[in-house]
């Protein structure tokens, strides 16, 4: 009888830096971009040893498409083709005989996070062979891993602040000029989801992960802290940030901004398209 799967084995940079050069690159005809997200960058960083899941995001839909057939290529399998979004593609590659083992490619969007000119400008291209690896700076990263809220991202930010933190003062303007892209789109009516619903998860999912840090974490990065809080009292909710935090972590229900906002969504628009 087979032994049960232990699920996806752990790669340090090392092993996928090694991936991407000598069995990756071979089967990309030409040169194609790829930015590391999460654990993997985090990884790449070395912030942590190492990662489980591989996580890459693409700018465009050509180089998504041919890195997800240069898997193929390499004998990698697709389990999973989702659509968590409407306009957001993400598919799950295995190949348990491979070093890396679990690859999960998305397009164009992680969590809504929006590749700005200002979210790149302090990145490192490492070129390996015909991948163009992007790996985002520190200040970005610890910013994204704000968003999900998942106990596991929680404890990778405790990692981050035990360590060397984050410039304060650059993730408090990556976080603005991501802001600032949402607010930009309030008044458009060709978006496939709705920008507002959008903005208010970007500002109460920084500010709830700043509180479910606690006191101990808070202290390393007080004007963060301090900001995040300002950013969602400025929303002024008629529900309270432990109320929203305990709604969008239940198992059982989903949070909807409709229901949160109720009358105040349109007055909220028009005050939030002022600023």
């Amino acid at each position: 009888m087979a032994a049960p799967s232990e699920g996806p084995h752990r790669k340090s940079a090392a092993d996928l830096l090694r991936w991407l050069e000598m069995e990756v690159a071979p089967r990309l005809a030409v040169e194609t971009e790829v930015i590391a997200h999460g654990g993997t960058a985090l990884t790449l960083l070395g912030i942590k040893a190492s990662t489980k899941d591989v996580d890459f995001t693409f700018r465009t839909r050509e180089a998504f498409e041919r890195f997800a057939t240069a898997l193929e290529a390499s004998g990698f399998v697709l389990r999973g083709d989702f659509r968590p979004l409407p306009a957001e593609v993400y598919r799950r590659f295995e190949n348990p005989g491979s070093s890396v083992d679990v690859v999960d490619l998305r397009y164009p969007v992680w969590n809504n996070w929006r590749w700005t000119k200002k979210a790149l400008e302090k990145a490192l291209v490492l070129r390996l062979g015909t991948v163009r690896l992007v790996r985002p700076d520190r200040d970005l990263v610890f910013l994204f891993k704000t968003y999900p809220l998942r106990a596991t991202d929680l404890d990778d930010l405790r990692s981050f602040l035990e360590g060397e933190g984050p410039d304060e003062v650059r993730v408090i303007e990556l976080f603005e000029d991501q802001d600032r892209a949402l607010r930009s789109e309030l008044s458009r009516d060709d978006t496939q989801l709705e920008p507002l619903f959008l903005l208010l998860d970007l500002r109460f999912r920084f500010a709830a992960s700043m509180e479910l840090l606690g006191p101990r974490y808070r202290k390393r990065i007080p004007r963060i802290a301090r900001r995040a809080r300002a950013e969602f009292r400025e929303l002024v909710l008629e529900w309270s940030l432990p109320r929203l935090i305990a709604e969008a972590k239940s198992e059982d229900r989903v949070l909807s901004w409709d229901k949160v906002l109720g009358r105040q969504q349109e007055p909220l628009r028009r005050r939030l398209e002022r600023d």
